[in-house]
């Protein structure tokens, strides 16, 4: 963070406001604060003060700034806040290698998150952030979430932003902190006599009429009038008049933006020397560091940083030593021709990677240099650091790997670049060229046979990701095929090719082949010893047996994969098959088992670098089906974050389906029309978002377009798709009632006739309830509705439970038997009651009223949306240990939920409880007498 004047001139109003933020934090009431204004107007120093003011008050004080050089690397401005073991364990995370390894940024940033809330556990904390404008996506994304995560914790989260640029990253964050009464705060130019005040300040006189007029000339930038008034000192352009000090008669002042210039070549030969060195560095610098790249002792140089200092030119920065601004570091960096510029960069980077300095730090000064390719010691750096680079940053990896492959080197290390580069060009966006060269690496005749496998599955992945979901899967088994075809493989690269395929081969439909493939890849796993190929062809072999219905099977599979995970290497393997294990148990209904593996399938993900997505779907989707909706809800709302926009049809259509049972139309319209353009046809595109078609259909028959919620559900009576749907079975009941409501007798047979594709002996309790029942409400019988109700009842899924009761109700009222009729009623309104299914409720009341039936005047008291009462199990077992003052990752371990679940439920309970600090859930607890 810059320093500005000491003397806060004309800001007396933005520091109080930033001293009541700090003494609600000092309560347990934090806020997220952004100051915007041009350059130069004072930013900086209002963030130095308030840093001032915190230390004196007892907080913590954890200080970055964001640089243009450094935008290419995710996260580097957070990596600044930290001391030596944090830092080190979270560039560990940026730097993770290996095939197939998943973005590392958001494990990074999700590390970075709990590091801040462990400093907030043990005191008041101000995290302070200058020139935002300059960070990268990841970095501002990241301290948004603080900031408006930032009023359950003593945390201030203060940055500063130059209005008009970096709109793409300070856009989002405007609208975060309105949305969390965070605090905007536009730092306005310095008026006519406040710049008069700052001339008294800093020429110990008052100005004059002329002097005024100049300072005007500003706009009312203390940073230029500052400089300005330095020129007019140096220049000795002043005098003393009646009215203060005043311009010499026909002294000809130039333009305040010149006195940088003045300012530079009035400096010692010497000193310009070292500040040209130390601008190559950047904004802020270690001395060390300045040091070693001139070659120069500490002995020698010291006099001259002290020549800088009084000048003003550098100022102290904790443990470095920094430009007082921005554009004082720019003059100094355009005063360098441009080639040499680059030479310089090349030269601070090698001497960095000397000193074993941070990966990051080397990286970015090649970047800024040029003539790479004529350079053996940095095509050197990039070869043996290139996987590295890909997985810290794609971006910056893609740049530097194209100017090493045009320098001299080996052939061997030519195609390991080139591999390295389809990785980076695909991670950054550029999919087109991924493929291109990856399709050229392939298929190159003098390509060794296991480059061409890794080039290979490389290319299965861009393909992937760039067609429709169908042709992606289609193009990729091609491309796959021809690759375990290859002479010369070895056997462990042979096996993970093998697993590959047949995970491509089953998504396809080709079961025969993708079964041959997985048993290929667990037998070649075996031969080599290697775990990860036996695990990944096991996952594959696991999802077919699912598919058939072969749940017993399925899970013994599960076992025999999880053995080869069992020294917590292959976590990212082991969490999708304890994924699968899960949707097993829970779709057989053995609900305790299934919590039982949610809580092991907890303990690997807190090992896995990054949230792993389809844990947290399975998750949900136990948690919904178990009427557990807030729970559900709490579990996927991140993927409501841009990192997760690929999945966000899973979070829109949950949540949109929650808001739909509750009867909350607006909150659904939301939701559905975020995801209005995502087309769900096909077994593939069902199967990834299931939650938003039940959505879709249930909002359309609360619209009253009962033909429209009917051809949503369509697609399910496809029986491939029917076995991909969360709750398959359950949606023939529900079809054959729409059909009939209609008048569509041939569609209700065809959906009380659906079966899945699986062999008799595999087909479970649920699909014969739900096939029976669905033939019950065709032939007007209650008992198979009944019987499914208590199915249902006894296997923990309360939704169906209430619907088949309501069906039950009113097919008992068409056949007089109304006193039954109303029992059910009843039952099933107080199971939609306790789900707070008010849409529901509304739709059963309706049917049976039109059949002469209603319930009790005196039914079940509605479910609390406020207060104490209002809060679920798990947000009152949450909001316990909150008011006992554990911080969030130690309720997550100990109620074995993750971090990030654990800030969702905190802010749900300070909604429901309408208060805005932990401190006030305590209070609230004590009140209660919660606590003991």
């Amino acid at each position: 963070m810059k320093h500005g004047s000491a003397h806060l001139i004309g800001r007396e109003a933005e520091t109080h406001r930033l001293e009541e933020v700090l003494s609600a934090a000092a309560e347990g009431t934090g806020r997220g604060v952004l100051l915007l204004g041009e350059a130069g107007i004072g930013k900086s120093a209002l963030l130095a003060h308030c840093a001032a003011q915190a230390r004196t008050r007892g907080f913590s004080v954890l200080r970055g700034e964001a640089s243009e050089w450094e935008r290419s690397f995710p996260l580097w401005p957070f990596l600044d806040l930290l001391g030596t073991p944090d830092r080190a364990a979270v560039l560990a995370l940026l730097q993770a290698t290996g095939r197939g390894a998943a973005d590392p940024v958001p494990a990074a940033a999700e590390r970075l998150f709990q590091i801040v809330e462990r400093w907030c556990t043990l005191g008041p904390v101000l995290l302070v952030l200058d020139d935002l404008h300059w960070s990268d996506e990841a970095s501002a994304s990241l301290w948004g979430r603080l900031a408006c995560q930032a009023e359950q914790l003593p945390l201030v989260v203060a940055a500063a932003a130059r209005s008009g640029e970096g709109q793409a990253v300070i856009d989002p964050l405007l609208g975060a902190l309105e949305r969390t009464d965070g605090l905007i705060l536009p730092v306005r130019p310095l008026d006519e006599e406040e710049l008069a005040e700052l001339a008294a300040v800093r020429l110990a006189s008052s100005a004059g009429p002329s002097l005024r007029r100049e300072l005007a000339r500003t706009g009312g930038n203390p940073l230029y009038a500052t400089e300005l008034l330095a020129l007019l000192r140096r220049q000795d352009a002043l005098t003393v008049g009646s009215d203060g000090l005043e311009i010499l008669p026909g002294h000809q002042v130039p333009a305040p933006t010149a006195a940088f210039t003045d300012r530079m070549q009035r400096l010692s030969t010497g000193l310009r020397e070292v500040l040209r060195a130390a601008a190559v560095l950047g904004v802020e610098f270690r001395p060390a560091d300045l040091f070693a790249v001139l070659d120069r002792s500490p002995t020698d140089l010291l006099p001259l940083i002290d020549e800088a200092l009084t000048a003003e030119i550098l100022v102290p920065a904790d443990d470095r030593l920094a430009f007082r601004h921005h554009l004082i570091w720019q003059v100094f960096t355009e005063a360098i021709p441009v080639a040499l510029r680059g030479a310089m960069h090349r030269q601070v980077a090698r001497t960095l990677a000397r000193a074993d300095e941070d990966f990051d730090a080397v990286a970015t000064h090649l970047l800024q240099a040029d003539g790479l390719e004529t350079d053996d010691w940095a095509c050197g750096w990039v070869r043996d650091n290139a996987a590295a680079l890909v997985d810290r940053s794609p971006q910056a990896a893609a740049q530097l790997l194209e100017q090493a492959l045009r320098g001299p080197g080996p052939t061997a290390s030519a195609v390991f670049l080139r591999l390295r580069l389809v990785e980076a060009l695909m991670r950054s966006g550029r999919a087109a060229e991924a493929e291109t060269m990856a399709r050229a690496i392939a298929t190159g005749s003098a390509t060794e046979p296991e480059a061409a496998a890794e080039a290979s599955w490389l290319l299965a992945e861009t393909i992937s990701r760039t067609r429709s979901l169908s042709d992606g899967i289609r193009e990729s088994v091609e491309v796959l095929r021809v690759a375990v075809g290859l002479e010369g493989l070895g056997e462990r690269c042979a096996a993970r090719l093998y697993a590959e395929s047949a995970l491509y081969l089953n998504a396809a439909g080709h079961t025969d082949e993708a079964a041959s493939a997985a048993e290929a890849g667990v037998a070649l796993g075996k031969r080599s010893g290697d775990d990860f190929a036996i695990a990944f062809a096991t996952r594959t072999l696991v999802e077919m047996s699912r598919f058939r219905g072969d749940d017993a099977q399925a899970l013994v599979l599960t076992d025999r994969g999880l053995a080869h995970c069992a020294d917590g290497a292959l976590v990212r393997v082991e969490a999708v098959l304890r994924t699968q294990r899960l949707k097993v148990l829970s779709s057989v209904g053995r609900s305790g088992e299934a919590e039982a593996e949610i809580g092991r399938l907890q303990t690997a993900r807190e090992r896995m670098p990054v949230p792993h997505v389809g844990s947290s779907i399975a998750i949900a989707d136990h948690h919904f089906v178990a009427g557990e909706w807030d729970d559900a809800l709490a579990e996927v709302e991140y993927l409501a974050e841009p990192t997760y926009r690929v999945v966000a049809g899973s979070w829109h259509g949950l949540a949109g389906l929650v808001a739909a049972h509750r009867d909350d139309r607006a909150r659904c319209e939301v939701h559905l029309r975020a995801m209005r353009d995502l087309p769900l046809d096909g077994v593939t595109g069902i199967s990834v978002a299931d939650w938003l078609l039940m959505a879709r259909a249930v909002a359309a028959e609360q619209a009253g377009r009962p033909e429209e919620a009917l051809a949503t559900l369509r697609p399910v009576l496809d029986p491939d798709a029917a076995v991909q749907v969360t709750e398959g079975p359950e949606w023939i009941p529900v079809m054959v009632r729409l059909a009939l409501g209609l008048g569509d007798r041939a569609t209700a047979e065809e959906a009380a006739g659906l079966r899945p594709p699986f062999a008799e002996e595999h087909l479970s309790d649920r699909w014969r309830h739900a096939a029976a029942y669905g033939r019950g409400l065709l032939a007007a019988d209650p008992a198979p509705a009944l019987a499914a109700a208590a199915y249902y009842a006894a296997h923990a899924r309360p939704l169906r439970h209430g619907m088949a009761l309501e069906d039950a109700a009113e097919l008992l009222a068409r056949q007089g038997e109304s006193a039954q009729a109303k029992r059910r009623l009843d039952e099933a309104v107080e199971v939609y009651t306790r789900l707070g299914a008010r849409w529901d409720i509304r739709r059963a009341e309706t049917r049976l009223r039109a059949c002469g039936v209603r319930r009790g005047a005196r039914g079940p008291r509605s479910r609390a949306t406020s207060g104490w009462e209002s809060l679920t199990p798990t947000e009152l077992r949450v909001a316990e240990r909150v008011a006992a003052g554990l911080s969030n990752p130690e309720i997550a371990a100990e109620l074995l939920l993750s971090p990030r679940t654990v800030q969702t439920h905190v802010s749900h309970i300070l909604g429901k409880l309408t208060v805005r600090s932990r401190v006030d859930v305590a209070r609230e607890a004590t009140r209660r007498g919660v606590l003991s």
